[in-house]
This record gives structure tokens, C-alpha cells and sequence, in this order.
């Protein structure tokens, strides 16, 4: 990690805040990168004088959201295409699709904010919102959200913790990814008491 983060404060030495946000438009699309690492690192470069605050923060935010919105876009017009096409062969048929759509916008919409804080779910909940087709309005506000305070969050933590950044992360990193985890199972939990408790009125109306 420590020669992953050399290069890659190379790379922001040398091309600045434009290196800094190609890095997080290609983490956040797919590219195997540390995102949250290198949120806290650059809070870290600011702590430095290599880098100021306000900047910093900016294209942080900007560079996620940017990917998160492409995202959405190639899985709303690529996705949604393919799965109508291919989707019976691969064994998804439309109904499953529908339940997996009906689930995303109860449920799944929440799943933008804080999939930002669990590692190798942030990738691809945009790509399961434009799947599955979650208006994009509603995309932007859960979405831009979570972005902006994940950006705040972690930045200013490298800012404060300076040096000491690595030694403190892992450990705030690792629960905070629980807690959030814990969160979205909540969320789901409730979700789905409360639809079987609504179906259940409906049908006891229906049966007068």
C-alpha cells in the first residue's frame, strides 16, 4: 500500500488536481484503486501544503459523482438493453427483473449513499440503478448525498490525522464499513415488514 500511495502522490505531484481526479472517475467506474485511501491520503497532502483544502474536496466530490452519474448512464442505456435482449437466455427472466427493479427503488436507492462506504459495493450501485431504470432525479439526490459527505468525511480525517493517517484509517475504515453494512440491512429489514404488513392489509380489504 505504502508504494501504491508513493506512486500515485507522484502522479498528483506532477499533474496536480487533474491526476486527482482521473484517479477517482476510473476507481469509482471500476478500476481496481483505494478510493477511500486516497481520500484520506489527499486529506493527508493537504495537512503537507502539497495541496489546499478546498480544492481538494472539490474534485474529490466531483471526480466520484461524475462516475457514479456516467454509471448510471452506461447501466440505464448498455444494461438495460442487454438484459432485455439477453436476458431470458442467462436465465433472468422479466419477472425476476421487475422484483430486482420494484426492490432497487424501495430499497436499493439507499444502497447509493452508503454503498460509498463499503468497499466493492459503490462500483456497481450505479450501474444497478440505471439497470433497473431508478429516475434520474432520485439518483442525483441519494447519490450527490453520499458523495459529498463521503468526500468531506475522509478528506478532512487525513487533513486532521496528518501523519499519523495510516496508522488510524484502517480502523475507521473497517467499522465504519460495518456500521453502514448493518445500516443497509436495517433498511431492507423494514422494508420488507412493512410491504408483507401492507400486503396483508390489502388482502384482508379485499376478503370483506
Amino acid at each position: 500500500m505504502t508504494d501504491v500511495m508513493a506512486t500515485i502522490g507522484d502522479s498528483i505531484s506532477q499533474y496536480g488536481y487533474g491526476a486527482l481526479f482521473g484517479l477517482f472517475f476510473l476507481g469509482i467506474l471500476g478500476m481496481p484503486l483505494p478510493e477511500e485511501t486516497l481520500l484520506v491520503f489527499s486529506g493527508f497532502l493537504v495537512s503537507t501544503g502539497k495541496l489546499s483544502y478546498w480544492p481538494t474536496l472539490l474534485v474529490c466530490f466531483l471526480g466520484s459523482v461524475t462516475a457514479m452519474t456516467a454509471a448510471y448512464w452506461i447501466g440505464r442505456t448498455l444494461g438495460f438493453a442487454f438484459l432485455e435482449r439477453y436476458g431470458k437466455r442467462l436465465g433472468m427472466g422479466y419477472t425476476l427483473y421487475k422484483k430486482t427493479e420494484d426492490w432497487f427503488n424501495r430499497v436499493g436507492k439507499w444502497a447509493l449513499p452508503l454503498g460509498y462506504f463499503i468497499p466493492g459495493v459503490r462500483q456497481f450501485t450505479a450501474y444497478f440503478a440505471g439497470i433497473t431504470r431508478l429516475p434520474f432525479p432520485t439518483f442525483m439526490i441519494y447519490t450527490y448525498l453520499g458523495g459529498l459527505f463521503w468526500s468531506v468525511l475522509f478528506v478532512t480525517l487525513g487533513w486532521q490525522l496528518g501523519e499519523r493517517w495510516e496508522a488510524v484509517f484502517d480502523l475507521i475504515s473497517r467499522n465504519l464499513a460495518i456500521f453502514f453494512i448493518a445500516l443497509l440491512v436495517i433498511i431492507a429489514g423494514v422494508s420488507y415488514i412493512r410491504r408483507k404488513r401492507n400486503m396483508k392489509k390489502r388482502m384482508q380489504e379485499e376478503s370483506k
